[in-house]
């Protein structure tokens, strides 16, 4: 642990079934092999967030025992593995948190957004970290370095409009009418990439 970083942290955790989490000081976690050390700058809370918070059946299909949540992240790399290849220490990234395997059959049909073997970041499936931390563990492949001033506010909406994005994208649609029914965090995003990619917007509010 580099002598500037303390070894140790404040985090959210979920270790068991009862409802909420617990806030508390953890070890500091070293970044092993192509992973990096994430001081988290800013995190996002989803709907699954909630499940997770109550532990329902929803929960205990999406996410296993234990993990800090925080799905939706943001934050400055501050510590390098010894095979981290392209990010440096400063670099400004964004979490994907759907860690892909890269091996199976939609990976190498370029839809790692429906992996067989997906892990899920936040959710303790593959990995126990979370974006509900001071830092981080992310391997390098799943940080998108952040270009063109973005913001650590606006950085940390990647995740869900990217959601909405890929839904928009698959559809194929050339001036046409989008109708978007409901109008939440993702509703929105839909309606906003839809405009973007000019398409004609009728939205329905539940």
């Amino acid at each position: 642990m580099s002598s500037k970083l303390s070894n140790k942290m404040m985090a959210l955790v979920k270790k068991d079934e009862n409802e909420g989490y617990e806030y508390e000081q953890v070890e500091t976690p070293n970044p092993q092999n192509d992973e990096v050390l994430v001081e988290i700058k800013k995190v996002a809370l989803c709907g699954s967030d909630i499940n997770l918070y109550v532990w329902n059946a929803t929960a205990k299909v999406i996410a296993s025992l234990p993990f800090t949540p925080g799905h939706e992240a943001t934050g400055v790399v501050v510590q390098l593995g010894p095979n981290v290849k392209n990010l440096k220490i400063g670099d400004r990234i964004a979490v994907e948190n759907h860690f892909y395997c890269g091996n199976c059959f939609q990976c190498k049909e370029s839809r790692g957004d429906i992996c067989s073997n997906m892990s899920q970041y936040g959710h303790g499936k593959g990995t126990i970290y979370g974006g509900c931390s001071q830092y981080s563990i992310v391997p390098e492949k799943y940080c998108y370095k952040l270009q063109y001033g973005v913001s650590d506010t606006e950085a940390v909406l990647l995740e869900p409009m990217g959601v909405a994005h890929n839904a928009i994208e698959r559809l194929e649609v050339n001036n046409e009418n989008v109708f978007v029914i409901g109008c939440g965090a993702v509703g929105l995003f839909a309606i906003a990439c839809a405009k973007a990619l000019g398409l004609f917007i009728s939205a329905l509010v539940l």
